[in-house]
């Protein structure tokens, strides 16, 4: 078949290289240029974990870790950085509990660790009074741009074609196929789409009305000042602390940027993805490093290095894959909610197998675009 993918971001590259492995004519649509850091698939890390509060998740990580690993083989390249992960949290909160009871239920190993535990195996890291960390060491973080270009590349090998800075503005049915319209007025026939736009599919398909919230988010790099080695990431897992409102997470020194990396997955403010606002707020910029004093060690107030990135919400934050309204021959893949690049390599390879005629083994029902049927 000859297939269009639009977006090539985290799940566009994977679905561009399973449909160029299989044999297909490929051909990627990307507005901007392949690893711009507008959207969502940028940067130099995103954690990646088996432990979900959400079985049906811990499933399908189950199905996207050996992906990523056989992406990192024909890559030959570091994509995946191991370093275990920690929950940070009381024992009896809804999460920590939820994430336990899903770790026993597939069978994956994990160590719960007091204060004293803590303090001895990482060192740079502090926990509050009645807390514990649950370890688990199937866990670490992607190399996010990488994994993107190397997608791209291995497609390419394979021979896809990439149509960078090239924006698509509508998608219509016509003969067993549709039709694709790009800003320069052309327009070109295949045989399917699937469409990857993260915070702009709303824009794209605007007709549909989805239920999708773009959400401005802020990350910080902040300065250490105590051993070098207890935050690299053989001594300092990737984390989520699950007893924060803000819900907190983070990462190691990556060796890329100075400093540790911390994030909030709260939610932020609705944002424009076509005017972005790109400057940490000095009142983030205080929080983090307030809340850094409480939970490590030796992390100083200084930021090395701050950014933002986009969100694509939607009500329930679970994902949509589904076939897209009106347009039978098109598959949609978005509302990944700010916890879905560690499932981009699978979700590329199941919506590329659903458009060419193919099947996923799992029920993945509830990520249909019905659910929403009162708001669409």
């Amino acid at each position: 078949m000859k297939v269009a993918v639009i977006g090539v971001g985290g799940t566009g590259s994977a679905a561009m290289r399973f449909l160029a492995q299989a044999g297909h004519e490929v051909i990627g649509f990307e507005q901007f240029q392949v690893g711009h850091d507008r959207g969502s698939s940028h940067g130099e890390s995103r954690i990646i974990r088996h432990a979900y509060a959400d079985s049906l998740y811990t499933e399908l990580m189950g199905d996207a870790y050996p992906l990523w690993k056989q992406l990192e083989s024909d890559a030959g390249e570091e994509l995946l950085v191991e370093t275990g992960s920690l929950m940070l949290g009381p024992p009896d909160h809804p999460d920590v509990a939820a994430s336990i009871q899903a770790l026993e239920k597939h069978g994956l190993s994990y160590e719960t660790l007091t204060a004293s535990d803590l303090a001895e195996r990482y060192p740079a890291f502090k926990l509050r009074a009645g807390e514990v960390a649950i370890y688990q060491k199937d866990a670490g973080f992607l190399r996010a741009a990488r994994c993107v270009a190397a997608n791209v590349r291995l497609a390419k090998e394979l021979g896809a074609e990439l149509r960078d800075e090239t924006p698509v503005r509508k998608i219509t049915p016509h003969a067993d196929g549709v039709v694709l319209w790009t800003e320069a007025g052309d327009a070109e026939w295949f045989d399917r789409a699937i469409v990857t736009a993260g915070a702009w599919m709303g824009s794209l398909l605007r007709g549909f009305q989805l239920p999708l919230r773009p959400t401005r988010q802020q990350f910080v790099y902040l300065e250490t000042n105590g051993d070098p080695q207890n935050y690299t990431p053989a001594k300092f897992p990737v984390w989520i602390d699950a007893g924060s409102a803000e819900s907190y997470y983070g990462f190691p020194n990556d060796g890329r940027i100075s400093g540790i990396k911390l994030a909030s997955h709260a939610f932020g403010p609705t944002a424009d993805p076509d005017r972005p606002q790109r400057n940490v707020s000095p009142k983030y910029l205080a929080e983090i490093a307030a809340y850094a004093a409480g939970r490590f060690q030796g992390v100083s107030s200084h930021a090395t290095y701050s950014a933002t990135c986009l969100y694509t919400v939607t009500p329930d934050e679970d994902f949509i894959l589904d076939r897209i309204p009106s347009v039978s021959n098109a598959w949609m893949v978005s509302g990944c909610s700010g916890h879905g690049f560690k499932f981009t390599v699978l979700l590329g390879k199941i919506a590329a197998e659903l458009a060419t005629g193919g099947a996923y083994p799992r029920d993945i029902s509830r990520f249909a675009l019905n659910r929403f049927q009162a708001a669409v």
